[in-house]
């Protein structure tokens, strides 16, 4: 899953293109249609878990990041739709959902976490 910008540029590295990782993305979210528009209507269920495991957000902030996902839900179904999701549009929403993110503090702090981490593993550079 590719929801910080420094996280895409790091497997970009390791040998995944953006285009692997937008079709990754695709599939996931057609896959997930309906259970992604049942937990954003919630703010909280298995992708809502998904997609905080996969951005390393601590689980004492996954009510918060339910309720940031929940806030922008139309935005993020419209970007989206099944009809109209190729694997640039679904790249564009796992960004998406990484802008909102980033937009709370307590969220960007566990980005920050998450590229302190993936530096000191040698996978991606960080600069604040």
């Amino acid at each position: 899953m590719v929801i910080w910008q420094a996280y895409a540029a790091a497997e970009r590295r390791r040998g995944v293109s953006p285009r692997e990782a937008g079709r990754a993305a695709q599939v996931y979210l057609r896959s997930r249609t309906h259970q992604l528009r049942e937990d954003l209507a919630l703010g909280a269920g298995p992708t809502v878990e998904d997609l905080a495991a996969a951005a390393r957000i601590r689980r004492e902030h996954l009510g918060v990041f339910g309720r940031v996902l929940r806030a922008h839900r139309t935005e993020l179904l419209a970007l989206a739709e099944s009809n109209a999701l190729t694997p640039d549009r679904a790249l564009a929403w796992m960004e998406r959902v990484g802008e909102l993110a980033r937009a709370d503090p307590r969220l960007d702090e566990d980005r920050r976490a998450f590229l302190a981490t993936s530096a000191q593993e040698g996978t991606a550079v960080v600069t604040p």
